[in-house]
């Protein structure tokens, strides 16, 4: 299985490279220190789902763009076998992504698996994307309470919200038992 770590540090810096930014420039554009991307870059630390959301509008991509997996090295093929779905662990709060799509094939959804443990919370503070960004939450098990354009959506297991992330959104746990739940992204370039 691969090191998501690794792949999201080289895909920052390819994507940073790509567009011709310094360090400086991307520092600027996402109000990331230099220092911190310097570190994200060569592997020295895991950034926060904040940090990456940052860096993501920044680069003018989504946040789920930093996890998709380059194919040229691997085999597409129209199914992942679950020990081979890429997860990550958002070290401030805990929550831990599982990419469920197969890799490498192009498809108008992406899902994601979440799991968002007891008491956390999330914010993203980013500004208005370019492009709106729509997805569907699922919820598995457990609850979740989810601040996006200005409403609050308490969800209990089977509930669905669908949004659309044309700015700021707080996701939060308030409860004593983790969450699950599946998030569905829509993907416009495929």
């Amino acid at each position: 299985m691969m090191d998501i770590n690794q792949h999201l540090s080289q895909r920052i810096k390819q994507l940073r490279l790509e567009r011709g930014y310094t360090l400086d420039e991307l520092a600027n554009r996402s109000h990331v220190s230099r220092a911190m991307i310097s570190m994200i870059e060569r592997a020295t630390t895991n950034p926060t789902a904040v940090v990456l959301e940052k860096l993501a509008v920044a680069l003018d991509i989504t946040l789920v763009s930093l996890f998709n997996i380059q194919t040229s090295d691997l085999k597409t093929q129209p199914y992942t076998r679950y020990s081979e779905q890429p997860v990550w662990t958002d070290p401030e709060s805990g929550y831990t992504r599982r990419v469920i799509s197969p890799l490498g094939v192009e498809s108008p959804i992406q899902l994601i698996e979440v799991d968002f443990p007891a008491f956390a919370k999330v914010t993203f503070e980013t500004p208005i994307r370019h492009s709106v960004q729509k997805q569907q939450i699922w919820i598995i098990s457990g609850c979740m309470t989810i601040l996006v354009a200005g409403c609050t959506f308490h969800l209990s297991t089977g509930d669905c919200l669908a949004m659309d992330l044309e700015g700021p959104i707080i996701f939060s746990n308030p409860h004593p038992t983790s969450t699950r739940y599946i998030l569905a992204i829509a993907n416009p370039s495929a």
